[in-house]
């Protein structure tokens, strides 16, 4: 794609559509604001204070007549846990800003490694609101055959890779970073102050969405 206005709204559709997909697969209802003004998504799962783990809810069976007095069949979703049919199921809540990026300038190393160059644009707007509050940056390697890397961590940790004292921080709360990445995700650009090797443990890191955190107090 080319880099007018129309091709990036098109690439961070189809990243949002696609972080919807991988995270549905995972359990989580996944929810977007009509007016889009602070995050991107907010998903939601159920979980088992009794069994202290994610569990859906139980689908009991119950047998009924119908006007006709024919004897029917039916599923009903009940409000306790399908593991230990307790009344323990709790909504966690996740926010997510959500940014994609489309790489460009191809280029073959040495080695035979393919690489090409990402535009980031971390945000540290939200990372003293709400410990709930994670940010999905998407690598699309290709669009075309569905090649995509999620790079998931809080906005709290941005400080673990790049200088919150920048004055582009201070005054649009963002700072484009232009990153090396090889087709696996990996990033490959060497820092003289931060070591960007950190990506790799936010790399596909859906995990750390269900870490319980301060947020989750239900008390």
């Amino acid at each position: 794609m080319s880099g007018s206005d129309s091709d990036k709204h098109v690439i961070g559709l189809y990243g949002e559509m696609r972080l919807a997909i991988e995270l549905h697969k995972r359990g989580w209802q996944v929810f977007r604001a009509y007016i889009d003004e602070k995050f991107d998504f907010i998903i939601l799962k159920s979980y088992c204070e009794s069994c202290q783990a994610f569990r859906k809810a139980l689908t009991r069976t119950g047998i009924y007549i119908n006007k006709k007095g024919e004897q029917k069949k039916a599923n009903a979703v009940t409000q306790l846990c399908e593991e230990c049919e307790q009344d323990s199921l709790k909504m966690l809540v996740r926010f997510i800003q959500v940014k994609t990026s489309e790489g460009i300038d191809k280029q073959t190393t040495k080695s035979g490694e393919e690489t090409k160059k990402f535009s980031f644009h971390p945000k540290i707007r939200y990372h003293l609101a709400d410990s709930r509050v994670f940010y999905v940056w998407i690598q699309v390697w290709d669009a075309d055959k569905d090649e995509v890397n999620y790079y998931i961590f809080k906005t709290s940790e941005v400080g673990n890779f790049d200088d919150l004292t920048l004055d582009t921080y201070q005054v649009t709360d963002n700072q484009k970073t232009e990153l090396p990445i090889n087709k696996d995700g990996e990033v490959l650009k060497q820092g003289r102050k931060y070591d960007y090797s950190v990506f790799k443990d936010f790399l596909n890191n859906f995990d750390c969405l269900e870490e319980l955190m301060p947020g989750d107090s239900w008390q």
